[in-house]
């Protein structure tokens, strides 16, 4: 059992408004991690019963002023040791929780004030690890789509706390790359250098439940050292805009821009699985090819239209990698009046050497002839 706890992912849907008769919330987790399920109950009143269930079975009860609640391990014993209820809230936490606990839980809180809440729990066997290069761009999701008033999220460093004021300013300097989203919760990190590579957790503490997630970012290799990768080509040439990426899959969204006002000109389409090009814009008909496996875009047929910034992020459930690549096209008449400008400079000057050293001879044999006499 581990000592700690993890979040994978949190995503409320609320039926209703806190308070009524019965909330619905659902709930996707790590295998390993934990999760508190609340009541919504300050404090167990007199005469308070409440009541836990799996399904159709009780896994945990209690009395007001139960000073050892009880929990049940059911049938099939899969609830053995990873159940606690909390005396003073009847919230329910489950620890090391793994797939068997899929399913759905309610809480039917007996009292003057009677209510109904139910969760629906999905359990996730595989850890998430996050490999990026040095220069990258990289957010990390909290799983909450709207935070509330009273919601709270905290971020870490390891054992370090992340302290990102209102301004989003860190207090640190060491995170003066680092953005937090006032919706969501999210952490973005521009950028990444290598000392910021390691084990990021997060705090999810909502009126619903207490969730905690732990992400791993690994940084192998350098994309750019200020963030954007930069690509010269000439006019005419093609171009791909490599992402170093191997481990997209059909869930994941792919989504390149152009430009400062990020205009779109590629982008993935999980739902029906295909591919949508910007086929309104001109400059990029009929240009582009994207690879789906690495997110790799190439360009064919360039020219000066299509120099500029090019942003790519890769959407994932738990994070989004975001690239940045400037592309510099040489215009190829440019380049050949250079070419010939220079051939033209070269011949002038050998003329030049020549007469020149044809005269320094010439002078010399005068000499020569001169002295002979």
């Amino acid at each position: 059992m581990r000592n700690y706890t993890f979040l994978f992912w949190v995503l409320l849907l609320v039926n209703g408004v806190f308070g009524v008769d019965a909330d619905e919330v659902s709930v996707s987790v790590m295998v390993g991690d934990s999760v508190t399920l609340h009541t919504d109950v300050t404090e167990v009143l007199k005469d308070t019963k409440i009541i836990w269930k799996f399904g159709d079975e009780i896994i945990a009860r209690m009395n007001e002023a139960d000073a050892n609640p009880s929990t049940y391990d059911g049938s099939s014993a899969i609830f053995r040791d990873i159940l606690k209820l909390d005396t003073q809230t009847g919230s329910l936490t489950i620890t090391n929780i793994r797939t068997e606990h899929i399913g759905h839980y309610s809480v039917d809180i007996k009292s003057t004030d009677a209510k109904l809440k139910t969760f629906q729990v999905t359990v996730h066997d595989v850890v998430e690890s996050v490999s990026v290069t040095k220069g990258d761009s990289v957010t990390l999701h909290t799983g909450v789509t709207k935070i509330q008033r009273d919601d709270q999220i905290l971020w870490k460093f390891g054992d370090q706390v992340i302290r990102i004021d209102r301004l989003n300013s860190a207090a640190d300097s060491r995170w003066s790359n680092v953005h937090l989203n006032d919706q969501t919760g999210d952490l973005t990190i521009r950028n990444i250098r290598r000392d910021q590579s390691g084990d990021y957790k997060v705090e999810v503490n909502t009126i619903n439940m207490i969730l905690h997630r732990k992400l791993r970012i690994n940084i192998s290799g350098v994309f750019s050292f200020d963030g954007v990768k930069k690509i010269s080509v000439r006019d005419g040439d093609p171009v791909t805009l490599q992402t170093r990426i191997t481990d997209i899959t059909g869930d994941d969204v792919i989504k390149w821009t152009f430009g400062a006002q990020h205009t779109s000109v590629v982008k993935t389409d999980r739902e029906n699985r295909r591919i949508i090009y910007n086929e309104h814009d001109v400059r990029f008909r009929d240009r582009l090819h994207l690879y789906i496996q690495t997110g790799d875009l190439t360009i064919s047929n360039t020219n000066t239209e299509v120099s500029g910034l090019y942003q790519i992020k890769i959407i994932k459930g738990t994070y989004t990698i975001q690239k940045s690549f400037s592309v510099t096209v040489s215009a190829q008449s440019g380049a050949a009046s250079g070419i010939c400008g220079a051939g033209v400079g070269l011949v002038v000057w050998a003329v030049t050497v020549f007469f020149a050293t044809r005269s320094i001879s010439n002078q010399g044999v005068a000499k020569v002839f001169s002295t002979g006499k």
